[in-house]
């Protein structure tokens, strides 16, 4: 097997990794798309955990060469693999829920989009400085590795991910990223299946443009990401997305943010489901356009606000609205703060412990007690 050191990661591509869990989902009733995430039995998990801790001797490196902001994206598909940036979901489910006055705010079905297919993603299974990268697609050797190499190239000891489509990432990765670089109508999702992601320099995973990204915690997984104190000083959140950001998922998120603020959004932030801890040096979350949790079970500790959203020039943004979920927050400033409006309906349980105000905001409070 040939390896190459490419800035400090060992990218390889591994052909047929996961042709055995392809070939298996295609044995699925009609009725289940293949792929489709369901809870996994204790013994299925060991024997994944198992199948993915060797590297087949088939394994091929992928030349990924170093890329720029410049960098042009040649998409090459062939085959089955058009299918690699399309997304399972049913177009109809999309909800609606009314914050305060005129201002509402939207749940796509992208946002409610918890099914993965392994068939029409790529897999990416860390191995502490290196990383293998395969598609359960069922095409040649050669055309995985004609895509692959179009679509991930290389910044450093970042991976930078320049197509739109599905993300499995999978195992521990010591020092590095997961860079999303899309165009303007390019949607993302990453599926958390057991990973561990650290970064010195930077956040672990960085969604630098694109239209709408989707983080999904895969079933009875339990994920991590953290960062380091001395990180770049524009690195606004472990978790980081310059645009709209929506997590979900029946599994587990434990961040750990030494440098600023925990999960972090420029733009509108909504929290579907998911079982999320945050210790923030700065904020726990921050939605600069909005905050919108509609369940899962958050604990926050953070040194400053608990979650905060400071949009000031919009009056339909900067707002939380906290619709349903288990909140608990241990802050050192605010427990929530926010600019026009602070929502929490009776369906949402919280449990704010501050030193600061437990709601801050000059606008619109609504709580269960008024």
């Amino acid at each position: 097997m040939k390896r190459r050191l490419l800035s400090g990661l060992n990218i390889i591509c591994t052909m047929g990794m996961l042709m055995a869990c392809s070939n298996a989902d295609a044995a699925k009733p009609a009725s289940e798309p293949a792929g489709t995430t369901a809870a996994a039995a204790p013994s299925e998990t060991a024997a994944r955990t198992e199948t993915s801790a060797s590297v087949p001797a088939e394994s091929t490196t992928v030349e990924l060469g170093n890329a720029t902001a410049d960098t042009a994206v040649s998409m090459g598909y062939s085959g089955d693999l058009s299918k690699l940036p399309t997304f399972p979901y049913d177009t109809a489910e999309k909800k609606e829920y009314n914050v305060y006055e005129e201002v509402s705010v939207k749940t796509s079905s992208f946002d409610q989009m918890e099914k993965y297919d392994e068939a029409n993603a790529l897999i990416l299974t860390f191995r502490e400085n290196s990383v293998d990268i395969t598609t359960g697609a069922d095409v040649t050797d050669e055309e995985k590795e004609t895509y692959i190499s179009s679509v991930i190239t290389m910044e450093g000891s970042r991976i930078l991910i320049t197509a739109p489509g599905t993300y499995i990432l999978r195992g521990s990765l010591s020092d590095g990223q997961i860079r999303f670089r899309g165009n303007a109508e390019d949607k993302v999702q990453f599926v958390l299946d057991g990973v561990d992601l650290h970064c010195e320099s930077s956040a672990p995973i960085y969604i630098e443009n694109g239209d709408k990204a989707l983080v999904t915690l895969a079933p009875d997984s339990s994920n991590t990401l953290s960062d380091a104190a001395n990180a770049e000083e524009a690195t606004k959140g472990c978790l980081y997305s310059e645009i709209d950001l929506s997590i979900n998922g029946s599994g587990s998120l434990n961040i750990s943010a030494l440098h600023n603020n925990g999960i972090s959004c420029r733009d509108d932030l909504k929290i579907l489901n998911g079982d999320i801890t945050i210790s923030a040096e700065n904020n726990a979350i921050k939605g600069n356009d909005s905050v919108s949790v509609f369940g899962g079970t958050l604990m926050l500790r953070c040194k400053n606000d608990g979650i905060k959203s400071d949009k000031e020039d919009d009056p339909e943004k900067g707002f939380l609205y906290l619709h349903k979920g288990d909140i608990t927050i241990h802050a050192d400033d605010d427990g929530l703060q926010a600019v026009t409006a602070v929502v929490i309906k009776e369906n949402c349980v919280t449990d704010i412990q501050c030193y600061d105000d437990r709601i801050n905001c000059d606008g619109i409070i609504v709580t269960p007690e008024n």
